[in-house]
Parts: C-alpha cells; sequence; structure tokens
C-alpha cells in the first residue's frame, strides 16, 4: 500500500515533460564519448624535442559486452507481453529492444563505428603534435589483450597515425595480459571487488538516493500493476540496470543504428526515465567505478596497487629506450579497469583523489572525464641533441598533468631522472621491484 501511495503521488507531482527528452549526457560516465580536449600545449624548454611515447589507451567506443536476448530485460519483457502485463510504454520499450537485438547481432564486444574514429583521431593527433618522434623508419611496438576490440582499436589507431606518416612503419603486436588485464589475473583483487565493504558503501549510496523507489517508478512505467507485483526489488533493479545500459550504449552506435535504418531517435532509451533519475543512476555508476577501480576510500588500496605490473612496464620500457633507442613508440590498447587504477597509481592530480566520505553528494573523482571511451595516458620523453637528458610531460586524455607530490620547475614537464625516482621510491615502499615477476606479484598481492 506504502508503494503504491509513494507511486501515486510521483505520477501527480512529475512535471510535464520531466521525462528524459533534453538531459544532459553527463550520466553516461564510462560510456561517454572520447572528445579530443584541443588544448594548447606548453611549449618545451629551448632545444627539446619529442623523441619517445610510452602510451596507453582504452579501447574505443564499442557494442554492448553480453547478447540483448540474454538480459533480464529481454525475458521481463516478453514475459509480460504474453501476460498482457506490458503498459503502452512497455510495449514501446520492447520494440526498441527487439530493434537494438537486431542491430547488435553478431557485434558482441566489438568496437563501433564511433570507437574507430575515435581511436583514428587518437593516431593522427598523436603525429600531428609529436612528428619527430615518428621519423625515419619506425619500430613500434604494441601490446593488446585477449578482447578482440583491443585489437580493433589498434589498427584503427594506427590507420590514423598512418595517413599522416611520411615513412616506413614495423608494428609488432603481442598479448599482455599481465600489464593491461592485471585485474582480472590477481585472486586477492577479485575477492575486493566482491568484498562486503563494497557492497555496504554501494548499500549506503542507493538508499541515500533512495534507489528502491528509482526502480519501482521506471518498472512501474514498464509493466502493469498486475505484472509488478510478481518481481522482487532484486528484479526490478537488475531489469532498471539494463535499461539504463542501453540507454548509455546507444551513444555509441550511432552508425550502425542508422545502417539498419532507424534514427536514433527510434532508440531513445532515455525517455523511460526522468532527467533526475538519470543524473543519480550516473552517479551510482561512478560511485561503483570510483570505489572499485579508482582511488576509491584509499588512493594506496589493492583496487589502485593491483595496476603496478604496468608502472613497471612503463619504466622498464622508457629505459629499454634510454639504453637502446628502438622502439619510438611503446603503444598498448586496454580497458577502464586498466586506466583508472593506472592514473590514481601515477598520481595524476585530477585522479588520485580518494573519497572522504560516502554518502549522497558526487564522488570528486569524475568518472566521465577520467575514463571515458579511449581515455589514455602518454608520457611522452623529449630530448635536446647533444645531451644525455630527458624531460618527460604526462598527459591524461591529452591533457597536460600535474603529479602530485613530485614538484617541477619547468612544469608540465618533468626531469625524467626525478620522475623515475619518484615512482621507484613509491615502488619501494610497495616492496616492489621492476626486476619481480609480476605473474607472481598479482597472485601474492594482498
Amino acid at each position: 500500500m506504502k508503494t503504491t501511495i509513494l507511486f501515486l503521488l510521483f505520477v501527480i507531482v512529475l512535471p510535464l515533460g520531466a521525462f528524459a527528452q533534453n538531459c544532459t549526457s553527463d550520466f553516461l560516465g564510462t560510456k561517454t564519448l572520447y572528445k579530443s580536449s584541443g588544448s594548447k600545449y606548453t611549449a618545451a624548454p629551448t632545444g627539446y624535442v619529442p623523441v619517445f611515447i610510452n602510451h596507453v589507451s582504452r579501447h574505443g567506443a564499442r557494442h554492448l559486452t553480453k547478447d540483448v536476448k540474454s538480459t533480464l530485460a529481454y525475458k521481463l519483457l516478453f514475459k509480460a507481453d504474453s501476460l498482457n502485463g506490458l503498459t503502452a510504454k512497455g510495449t514501446q520499450l520492447k520494440q526498441m529492444v527487439i530493434a537494438l537485438q537486431k542491430i547488435e547481432k553478431g557485434k558482441k564486444g566489438f568496437i563501433s563505428a564511433e570507437g574507430k574514429e575515435e581511436l583514428r583521431g587518437l593516431g593522427e593527433r598523436m603525429y600531428l603534435n609529436y612528428p619527430n618522434v615518428f621519423k625515419g623508419d619506425l619500430n613500434l611496438s604494441i601490446a593488446i589483450t585477449k578482447e578482440i576490440r583491443t585489437r580493433q582499436s589498434a589498427d584503427a589507431f594506427l590507420k590514423g597515425l598512418n595517413s599522416k606518416l611520411k615513412d616506413t612503419v614495423s608494428a609488432t603486436f603481442h598479448n599482455d595480459d599481465v600489464a593491461l588485464r592485471f585485474y582480472d589475473l590477481s585472486p586477492a583483487y577479485k575477492n575486493f571487488e566482491d568484498s562486503v565493504d563494497n557492497d555496504a558503501a554501494m548499500l549506503e549510496i542507493e538508499k541515500a538516493d533512495d534507489f528502491k523507489a528509482i526502480n519501482f517508478f521506471v518498472a512501474s512505467r514498464i509493466f502493469t500493476a498486475g505484472f509488478l507485483k510478481q518481481l522482487n526489488e532484486d528484479q526490478q533493479s537488475k531489469f532498471v540496470a539494463d535499461i539504463f545500459g542501453f540507454a548509455t550504449i546507444v551513444y555509441s552506435l550511432k552508425t550502425e543504428i542508422r545502417e539498419e535504418g532507424h534514427e536514433t531517435k527510434d532508440l531513445n532509451f532515455e525517455s523511460f526515465f526522468t532527467c533526475d533519475e538519470l543524473k543519480k543512476l550516473g552517479e551510482m555508476d561512478s560511485w561503483n567505478e570510483d570505489l572499485k577501480k579508482g582511488p576509491g576510500k584509499n588512493c594506496n588500496g589493492i583496487q589502485v596497487r593491483v595496476a603496478v605490473p604496468l608502472l613497471v612496464d612503463f619504466l622498464n620500457t622508457s629505459d629499454e629506450f634510454i639504453k637502446t633507442g628502438k622502439n619510438d613508440a611503446r603503444l598498448r590498447f586496454a580497458h577502464a579497469e586498466t586506466i583508472a587504477p593506472f592514473a590514481a597509481l601515477l598520481q595524476i592530480a585530477s585522479a588520485d583523489k580518494p573519497i572522504r566520505s560516502v554518502g549522497k553528494s558526487n564522488t570528486n573523482w569524475n568518472t566521465s572525464t577520467i575514463i571515458p571511451l579511449s581515455s589514455n595516458i602518454n608520457w611522452v620523453f623529449y630530448k635536446r641533441k647533444g645531451t644525455s637528458n630527458y624531460l618527460v610531460k604526462v598527459l591524461l586524455n591529452e591533457k597536460e598533468e600535474k603529479i602530485d607530490g613530485l614538484y617541477s620547475k619547468s612544469f608540465p614537464y618533468y626531469q625524467w631522472h626525478d620522475l623515475r625516482t619518484f615512482y621507484l621510491k613509491k615502488l619501494e615502499r610497495l616492496k616492489v621491484k621492476t626486476s619481480d615477476d609480476m605473474s607472481s606479484y598479482l597472485l601474492q598481492l594482498r
């Protein structure tokens, strides 16, 4: 009775036009499309030119990673329809889901046309911003993971890079799950992901914004009262999460939607939510990403330390370049779960702040600006002819970044010796050496 009264009050007071027709896209979080910052870079000190780039990128905009038919939303919509349990909006939603299933068929986990364009642009801009790195015959080392979207992202990046190159390029691909999918290889981290503490924190956030009510209100727009009574709170939550996921993925599928003869407005999953609901669901996702992949409640927690193998790889490959001069760029293509903890581990100022307290307000860690689709981190090395001194500029999503705890009189350019020493000391505090077996480290991580 209480829930029914709440629903009636909600319908009465809901302002006309409150449903998500002209909301901002701030709710997209990790599904935010990548946009070039257009930053004007600080000129390097006199005589210094870029000579080497150490790079890691998240894959580009992608298709869904699971079949539409396998979702609870798909199953419930068809079940409700067979029992006359759909409202008019429910019937509309079912048609959208059918259209999405057709668009997504056979493309699970692939990058989309939008993703290819994101990575092509990254590759093109890397050349335009640092042409000196790509002079002469190139020898590129490219690391990917087992997921096909990382190879597709690398190919799209190279297409953009090759469109500007004037010389020949040799590209060597290799799989490196230890440095790039470390989060899958650490039993301790997997336990942390599913920990009671994280569950309790998320439950506190859910209570603060009354997500039970949100789930009920959204489901009540889709299902008749009789069918809704058959769904428990967990089913309502999963159903709403599925539809919210559909709403966020559509932004990545604009080309594919048109190719199937639709317009993006034909798959307007946002229309089943209010703007406020979208905002709160997006904030919930941001909290979850921050707690489990970012600095969370402890910027030295296991969710950050799990990225140590990638830091070791960056240090070792940078040392290798300085020693041998081989490989003008080290390129890696991975996942959001790679970029988020690595940015925090590096102490990048915009990405390493821990949560002060779990509650209703936003975190101070912006998912959409730190780990959007195609998010990336670069160490760009500069050298002056006739010297053995190197400077390094650190970029997050093509923006010059400050490293918390490390001073540079020529910011954003750091002395390589200072940057290297800073991270070696951090590894020493974590009882790690750059010569350690990183596979063993992940197995022993606590």
